[in-house]
């Protein structure tokens, strides 16, 4: 009799337990698919004697409704991926903002002609890209920058610069119908005979590389530059 009585109010217990199952959630972004799980209807239930040690342990089978479980959907929370990009640089990425490129005009000694224009005592007048404070008058700043080299080889380029003994200063220069009129002033000191035809090529090339000059004539102290290396 007590056995009976404990059966049912395991069983009790059970479907008390089993009514309760619950799972409460909020709604999720995303789903996963229901899952029956299925217990099996019979269930080995090991109950023990009430009565006296000497009587056995007592089993008993416990039908077991099919129980349905229903798994909330997971909140997976949306990623903001934020891009961060730097801010526009203000400062340039050239130095042609402040400042311009133009040619000056060097000599490669006894190159005979083969690195760019034959001149002097078989050199080569070769064009030198450097920078100049921006200007409009890029014609007088080119020439500026030949004059105030005073390096008896120019830079890291090793080419020879016949003016670097001399003390010339731009005065005015003037463009009329492609012709370009320069007025220095100052002195010339050159370094041997053959650097006269070189200091004449300097000058007059420098001021040929741009596209609005087609002829060139220079003037030092209001004399012209031929006569004065004549002179010399």
């Amino acid at each position: 009799m007590k056995a009976k009585k404990l059966l049912l109010f395991f069983m009790l217990l059970l479907l008390t337990a089993c009514g309760r199952i619950g799972v409460s959630v909020q709604p999720m972004t995303t789903a996963i698919p229901t899952m029956t799980v299925d217990i099996p209807t019979h269930t080995a239930t090991v109950i023990a004697s009430p009565t006296e040690p000497i009587h056995p342990t007592a089993t008993s089978m416990i039908p077991s409704p099919s129980l349905t479980l229903r798994f909330a959907e997971q909140i997976v929370p949306t990623a903001t991926i934020v891009q961060q990009v730097p801010p526009t640089s203000t400062v340039p990425v050239s130095t042609t903002a402040t400042e311009q490129f133009v040619k000056i005009v060097l000599i490669a000694l006894e190159d005979n002609g083969q690195s760019g224009t034959l001149v002097g005592c078989g050199d080569s007048a070769i064009h030198i890209t450097v920078t100049i404070p921006r200007t409009q008058g890029v014609l007088r700043g080119a020439l500026e920058k030949l004059l105030s080299a005073k390096e008896q080889f120019y830079g890291e380029s090793g080419y020879y610069n016949a003016l670097y003994q001399s003390d010339l200063q731009v005065v005015r220069v003037v463009i009329e119908q492609g012709k370009a009129v320069i007025h220095l002033t100052g002195s010339i000191r050159l370094g041997g005979t053959c650097d006269a035809p070189r200091v004449e090529a300097q000058i007059e090339q420098t001021a040929l590389q741009f596209s609005t000059v087609s002829d060139v004539a220079v003037f030092v102290n209001d004399v012209p530059l031929e006569e004065v290396l004549s002179t010399k």
